[in-house]
């Protein structure tokens, strides 16, 4: 059994209101592995974001279940655990950022739970080291980059220990340096242990999970690994979404005759090149 496990559940909006649209998410299941590194990928009303506030019972499926840690997320007396269990972060960070000092913001969760001061303290030092922010921790949120405070919002999570966190989105508002950031913190926090969930548009970010799953009018239409999924060119077009630009160049090369590769970023993609080339390290 995976550390979450999603049981053929269907989610409509509006149905406490009966009234009939088509639901967001239609008879999905799927399991989710401690450790794994998992994208899910979709256009805009694909069903992923809902799909990703199903994780941590922010939303309630309409039919099926969703078990964490064999916790039923329906169940209001394990809200609190299984909410600490797994984090989200947001698009937007400045939403997420309710004080004035980021030491203070890291606190915030632990502090409202009751937790010991001293052991506050060392969880808003671990959360900051694990960002690369530790240097930030009596600046102003207000005054950091994009980048630096999405890197806050998710210590914030980091502080309250959560065996998975989940990206909604969270790369979304940021410029390329700030998206390389955030990036860059979540493959390290994934090689440490945590089991991370990306919901993104972005086709390259994706790239480097160990699996992804394609939704498509609520349902999952592909999944499998990132080359595994990407070498599906057609189906994903015929999905409204396009391969990584390194993987499309791939495909567009091979298609001239060079030989086939698997490279799936740009790093190893020219590494390929320089070795069909017969450029060695140095020329």
């Amino acid at each position: 059994m995976g550390i979450i496990e999603v049981n053929s559940i269907s989610y409509e909006y509006n149905a406490a209101k009966d009234i009939s649209i088509a639901p967001a998410l239609k008879d999905v299941s799927l399991s989710i592995e401690q450790g794994e590194f998992l994208c899910i990928v979709g256009h805009n009303g694909s069903g992923k974001s809902t799909l990703a506030k199903h994780l941590n019972g922010l939303l309630q499926p309409t039919s099926g279940n969703v078990l964490v840690k064999g916790m039923d997320t329906k169940d209001e007396q394990r809200s609190l655990e299984i909410k600490k269990t797994v984090g989200i972060c947001f698009q937007n960070p400045d939403n997420q950022i309710v004080t004035t000092i980021v030491e203070d913001d890291v606190a915030f969760a632990p502090e409202n739970l009751g937790i010991e001061p001293k052991e506050i303290r060392l969880r808003v030092n671990m959360a900051l080291k694990a960002v690369g922010m530790e240097s930030y921790a009596t600046s102003a949120p207000h005054m950091l980059s994009g980048g630096q405070k999405q890197r806050i919002a998710i210590a914030g999570l980091l502080a309250m220990q959560p065996e998975v966190l989940v990206l909604d989105e969270a790369t979304s508002m940021l410029d390329p340096a700030g998206k390389a950031e955030v990036l860059s913190i979540v493959q390290r926090l994934n090689s440490e242990g945590i089991t991370i969930v990306m919901i993104t548009q972005y086709m390259e970010e994706a790239t480097i999970a160990d699996r992804v799953i394609v939704m498509a009018d609520g349902e999952i239409a592909l999944q499998g690994t990132p080359k595994q999924v990407f070498s599906q060119a057609a189906a994903l077009r015929g999905l409204r979404l396009d391969v990584p630009a390194v993987v499309d160049l791939r495909n567009r090369l091979i298609a001239k005759g060079m030989r086939p590769t698997h490279a799936l970023n740009a790093k190893d993609f020219a590494n390929f090149i320089a070795e069909a080339l017969g450029v060695t390290n140095g020329d």
